[in-house]
Formats: structure tokens, sequence, C-alpha cells
């Protein structure tokens, strides 16, 4: 009996420390938490419904010019709000991160909520994951006539990106 115990305990040390090792051998995650502000464009809109912004995220790991397509648009549960997915590309000094976004926007006051999940990257963001959160409200502007006119977005993007993390610019 005292065998089978000692070989029982030798073996769940040896699973630990394998597990163990693995565990560090894990690249970290980077935090992300930095302003996004973007604008409607049209010219080289490749989503279906026409719905396309550009813009920037000034600092933080995914510091860059953003563009933003609209891949599938539905109503949502009360007639304000609307369920979009969408494909948005960051290009940053260190590479590209392309992520798969799925959100909802209230039409009445602007706000806006999505899920940010990162499925690719290039260069330095080769092979990183992550899971990304942005919000905010859309941005306006009111002509000389008094119409409002809704210009783009003005938000947070926060979260993680996992993986090797984005060492300095990777140059071509």
């Amino acid at each position: 009996m005292r065998a089978t115990w000692t070989a029982a305990i030798s073996g769940l040390a040896i699973g630990l420390v394998s597990v163990s090792a693995r565990a560090s051998d894990l690249d970290p995650c980077t935090p992300v938490n930095a302003p996004i502000v973007t604008t409607y464009f049209v010219e080289g809109c490749t989503s279906l419904f026409g719905v396309c912004t550009e813009g920037e995220i000034p600092s933080g790991v995914l510091a860059g010019t953003t563009r933003f397509a609209v891949v599938s648009i539905e109503p949502g549960d009360s007639p304000e709000l609307l369920l979009y997915t969408g494909e948005l590309v960051i290009t940053t000094s260190s590479g590209d991160v392309t992520i798969h976004d799925r959100g909802v926007l209230n039409g009445a006051d602007g706000s806006f909520f999505e899920f940010d999940e990162i499925v690719d990257g290039t260069r330095a963001f080769t092979g990183v994951t992550g899971l990304l959160f942005a919000k905010g409200t859309s941005t306006v502007l009111v002509g000389e006539n008094g119409v409002a006119v809704q210009t783009g977005f003005d938000g947070t993007i926060s979260g993680q990106v996992c993986g090797s993390p984005p060492g300095p610019p990777v140059l071509d």
C-alpha cells in the first residue's frame, strides 16, 4: 500500500512539474486600454452594407491606424438597438492585427459596445490572440443648417493581446 501511495505522489509531482513548466513557457498578455476615434468613409469601403470607418488608436501596444467594415447587420431586441459584426484591421509600426467584432449600437443615444476577438496578425503580431472590448459614443457634426450628422465614433478599446509580446517595430 505504501508503494502505491509513493508511486501516486511521485506521479502527481512529475505531472505538476511538467504542467508548471508548460505554464511558464506561455507568452504573457499585454494589457490594452486606449482611446479609439473613427470617422466614416465611402471610397474603398469593402462592406456590403456600405458602412466603414477609419481612424486611430493613439497609444499603447495597438497604437496605429484602424479600418473597419461591417459584415452583418440585424435588428436588436428593441427598435433602437442594432446588432452588427465586422472586421477591424489595426495597422501598427510592428504589424497588423485583424479583429472580428460583435457589437450593439443604440440608435437612440448613439452608444455602442462590442466584443473584439483577435483572429490574425502579421510580423510582430503573428500568432497573437486576445479578447478586447470597445465602447463609446457616436460623434456628431451639426451643420450650418442645424442638421446633426453622425460622423463616426469616439471610444475606448481595452482588454489583452496575448502571445509573443510585440517588441520594437519590425522594419520591412
